[in-house]
């Protein structure tokens, strides 16, 4: 079934494949090796002719050609890869992130395009056209940010993210027949940005690692718990999750018959191929090691792509399109027959079962929050008992599934919910019951939907509230009936009876709901007047910002500002911001030192080698010596620059996280305008602008 294979011999780091056209016309392989390298493989590769270089000119070379494979001398800890064109020539370029900076090389050239410092680390790279830019660029996912860079490595967008961001895709989301930009994040987010605007957004389960852009407005995305599926227009048409991760996805018309399929490379070394209508398996292989990366590439020259595999262990498989032939595992149709024999069995048992039993049997379903969690209880009707319930909900319990299976049956059950997050959660519940002694259950499946705000209960007033707590809150004014307000209040929370404003009285013009969240205890306040005044009163930073947001979408907001004030948020940034300035000062120290002992040790050998010359073994024993010790130094001196690398990684990534929480507590224009205040001040180290643009946007 293989066009053809052959073995890199060289440790592949997964995730890190990508093909292009270095030289305009032949398609090559670049791939991260465990060492920190490239290593570009090009099969067709014709050497220059004429061209005689002294050995000081291959030196200084960085890419060192050896027959079909050359390879690249990174340096760092290599983090992403992508191969696209910037310009007008159709030599594509190769795109290498650090964590500290992004590298376009030209292959063909041997020489750098551009090489740029991006603090918040390159965590993934794309190159495309979007549809408010006017060329070609390049789109970074940094920690908890995104970049976009011309080609020629100038800066034309930044904007906040909430997590580091693992993949991007560029696709026409919208089918206006222009291309918007989406992004996959660590605080399980899938976003599609067009400009400074959210067209659409959903929570996964976990980290979103992988997207792809598919024809038809539809997308493919993974998550780190071993979960692929596709979106279409914002609907998801299926996904299927497995105890394995997914390392590399792509798409590719595996059967010959016009329609591309997903084909995902395992951790496990499983490859298959599904229809991306249904999710059904066509194709699957099983590799001896973990799939490394999967790339199309007419690697073959034949005019027509072959789907190309590559393992951890450098081997690599060709798969031409319409070639692929599925054969059946052994005993694989035998154990279909048997599961069917099964079903088939099962329902002649229930057709011939007595149902006299269950007829006019209930079940009474109630949810509420209660010691600190949200309670679903289930209540039997005369006569039945519950032996078994099955709960299905993505992102509220470990594997999605929870089966509660009493010791003895029981006429009443309660299950203890605990969302994570503020976030809106189906469930699907299965009951089994049945009478006593029996083997034939009657199942009951209800859907019911947890409120975003679901672990917040309604309390009265405190009679003590701190000065902090007064002090701190968010203000803003809506132009909104309080009635429309308490529909968002009653879909939004969980209440143990129905909202609502009296049309006359005192209360007629004023909404006050006291709130204690059940996951720490913390009390918030919202308050709403006929007049169009709101204030939600919180310390924390994130509720309010989840409440700003919800309202918005809910009432149709395009347009909010607000002024906020969270003192102990504002100290924790300024606090943030002094530590980078002095770690960008130790690091700029530490470079320094280094480019000194990096010369002595330069000059070190030299002497060294000039000391071997003239054969004098006591000026030799002399160098080593101090070879050892610069050496020594210069270990020591790489590990304080990794750790303070490190160091400072993280502290931007808290000062970014903050930053987003200041913009969530804005919509629209004014939520782009804190994020761009507070970059500003973030890059001249300006504790005051910082403060100013937190509180006003």
């Amino acid at each position: 079934m293989t066009a053809f294979t052959l073995n890199l011999d060289r440790k592949i780091v997964p995730a890190l494949v990508v093909c292009g056209k270095f030289d305009g016309s032949h398609a090559c392989l670049a791939l991260a090796t465990s060492s920190g390298n490239i290593l570009v493989h090009s099969p067709h590769r014709q050497p220059p002719i004429g061209v005689n270089e002294t050995p000081e000119e291959n030196l200084e070379k960085r890419l060192k050609w050896n027959g079909e494979l050359a390879e690249l001398q990174i340096g760092k800890q290599i983090l992403s890869l992508c191969t696209g064109r910037l310009t007008e020539d159709e030599r594509d370029i190769l795109l290498i992130g650090t964590s500290t900076h992004i590298l376009a090389y030209q292959v063909e050239e041997n020489a750098d395009l551009f090489y740029k410092n991006i603090p918040d680390g390159v965590y993934s790279i794309v190159v495309g056209k979007l549809s408010w830019l006017s060329n070609q660029v390049t789109i970074i996912g940094s920690n908890c940010s995104i970049t976009i860079i011309d080609g020629e490595g100038n800066e034309v967008f930044w904007t906040i993210m909430g997590g580091i961001v693992r993949s991007l895709a560029i696709f026409d989301f919208d089918g206006d027949g222009e291309f918007e930009l989406v992004t996959g994040s660590e605080d399980c987010e899938i976003k599609v940005f067009k400009a400074d605007l959210i067209l659409w957004e959903i929570k996964e389960t976990a980290p979103v690692t992988a997207l792809l852009a598919l024809p038809g407005r539809q997308f493919a995305y993974v998550v780190d718990n071993g979960t692929v599926g596709i979106y279409e227009s914002g609907q998801r048409l299926w996904r299927i999750k497995s105890k394995h991760k997914v390392v590399s996805i792509r798409s590719f018309d595996v059967n010959g018959d016009g329609k591309l399929e997903i084909v995902t490379g395992w951790s496990s070394g499983k490859m298959d191929a599904r229809s991306c209508l249904t999710g059904d398996v066509t194709f699957k292989i099983q590799l001896n090691s973990a799939v490394a990366g999967i790339v199309e590439a007419d690697y073959r020259r034949t005019g027509r792509p072959d789907l190309v595999i590559v393992s951890v262990t450098g081997e690599v498989r060709g798969y031409g399109a319409g070639l692929m032939i599925s054969t059946p595992e052994p005993g694989e149709l035998i154990r279909k027959l048997f599961a069917r024999k099964q079903a088939l069995t099962t329902e002649l048992k229930q057709r011939g079962a007595n149902f006299q039993n269950y007829l006019g049997s209930k079940l009474a379903v109630n949810m509420f929050p209660s010691k600190g969690a949200v309670r679903l209880a289930l209540a039997a009707g005369p006569g039945l008992l519950i032996s078994c319930v099955i709960v299905f909900a993505e992102g509220l319990f470990e594997g999605e599934t929870m089966v509660v299976h009493p010791a003895k049956p029981e006429e009443e059950l309660e299950i203890e919910l605990k969302p994570d997050k503020n976030m809106t959660v189906d469930i699907h519940v299965k009951v089994c019951m049945g009478t006593v002694n029996t083997d034939l259950y009657q199942v009951f499946e209800i859907v019911r939907q947890l409120p975003q705000f679901c672990m917040y209960e309604i309390i009265s007033k405190p009679e003590n509230v701190s000065e902090e707590f007064k002090n701190c809150g968010v203000l803003f004014e809506i132009a909104e009936r309080l009635k429309r307000i308490a529909l968002w209040l009653n879909q939004s929370f969980l209440l143990s009876k129905e909202f609502d404003v009296p049309d006359e009285g005192p209360a007629a013009a004023f909404i006050e709901i006291w709130l204690q969240g059940m996951r720490d205890n913390k009390i918030h306040c919202i308050r709403a007047s006929a007049v169009g005044k709101a204030s939600i009163q919180t310390e924390d930073m994130h509720f309010a910002g989840d409440i700003v947001q919800s309202l918005a979408t809910y009432l149709g907001i395009q347009e909010l500002g607000t002024e906020a004030r969270f003192p102990a948020e504002e100290k924790k940034l300024c606090t943030a911001l002094e530590r980078v300035k002095g770690l960008r000062e130790v690091d700029a120290r530490l470079q320094a030192d280094a480019a000194g002992d990096s010369n002595l040790l330069k000059n070190l050998v030299i002497r060294l080698e000039d000391a071997r010359i003239l054969s004098d073994v006591g000026g030799m024993k002399r160098r080593l010596l101090q070879l050892k010790n610069v050496n020594s130094d210069l270990m020591r001196e790489n590990e304080i620059r990794t750790n303070s690398s490190r160091e400072l990684t993280s502290t931007l990534k808290e000062l970014n996280i903050g930053v987003r929480k200041a913009s969530r507590l804005r919509v629209g224009r004014a939520s782009t305008n804190t994020v761009s205040r507070c970059r500003a001040a973030i890059q001249d180290e300006n504790s005051k602008a910082l403060i100013q643009a937190l509180q006003n946007g």
